[in-house]
């Protein structure tokens, strides 16, 4: 299972939100940039990077910081937030981005997902972002009420290869991911799509939580406020159920 770091951006600065929420903000580094060559240093085999500013406006807002990150680390960086159009996603693989991550985009606008997925293929990721099985867009403020199973459903018959799904309710609070649910996600998938990728990201808080994850059979898990705070050590979870960077 590949352990992907997360590097949140707002104004500039690396930062964690608790369930999406922005007025609980936590900044841990004035310079995302650093922090990408920190996770490089430890085996980070692929970087998750959000420009949360973009995913609420609807457009990118860090692209400098983005920029920053591509510039300091030789690894392959996947980026998401306010890539709702395909000059969007042209600029940012131009830029050497190896994956833009498409949310909102993929829920409201087919024609543009279908778009992205012929134009730049094995390039484009969907995000699922759900909050108690209900996908949210727009920086998870707003309620859809479509069922993230229906989703991952669709988006799968639509040819996508690449699927994230965020438990937004347990991002950012170290409570555990709900693994029962997330059991289920992959059997659906399996059976739906046995080549596409899935990765899981929110509430991950131990090295315990990734063996299980694993063990569920995932093709990766992003981890974000665990490895700020080190309850999670970066290096001993490539060791021990991750897949790091190959010298």
């Amino acid at each position: 299972m590949e352990i992907i770091p997360a590097i949140d951006i707002r104004g500039g600065r690396c930062v964690r939100l608790t369930r999406g929420d922005y007025a609980q903000e936590t900044v841990y580094d004035d310079d995302p940039a650093a922090v990408a060559r920190r996770f490089q240093e430890q085996g980070a085999s692929r970087l998750h990077v959000v420009d949360l500013d973009g995913a609420r406006e609807g457009r990118p807002l860090n692209r400098e910081a983005i920029v920053s990150i591509l510039g300091a680390v030789s690894l392959p960086v996947q980026v998401g937030g306010g890539i709702r159009e395909l000059e969007t996603v042209r600029d940012y693989l131009t830029l050497g981005v190896d994956r833009c991550v498409l949310g909102t985009a993929a829920v409201e606008d087919q024609a543009t997902l279908r778009d992205a997925l012929r134009l730049f293929p094995g390039r484009i990721a969907v995000a699922v972002d759900a909050r108690e099985g209900r996908v949210a867009t727009r920086g998870w403020l707003r309620e859809t009420g479509l069922e993230a199973t229906a989703l991952v459903e669709r988006l799968l018959s639509l040819g996508a290869q690449h699927i994230i799904y965020t438990d937004i309710l347990r991002d950012g609070t170290l409570s555990r991911p709900n693994l029962p649910a997330v059991a289920s996600l992959v059997a659906g998938l399996r059976r739906l799509a046995p080549q596409a990728t899935l990765v899981y990201s929110g509430g991950i808080a131990t090295l315990a939580d990734l063996e299980e994850l694993a063990r569920l059979g995932l093709d990766g898990a992003i981890v974000g406020r665990a490895l700020y705070t080190g309850d999670i050590d970066l290096r001993q979870a490539l060791a021990t159920v991750g897949r790091g960077r190959r010298p």
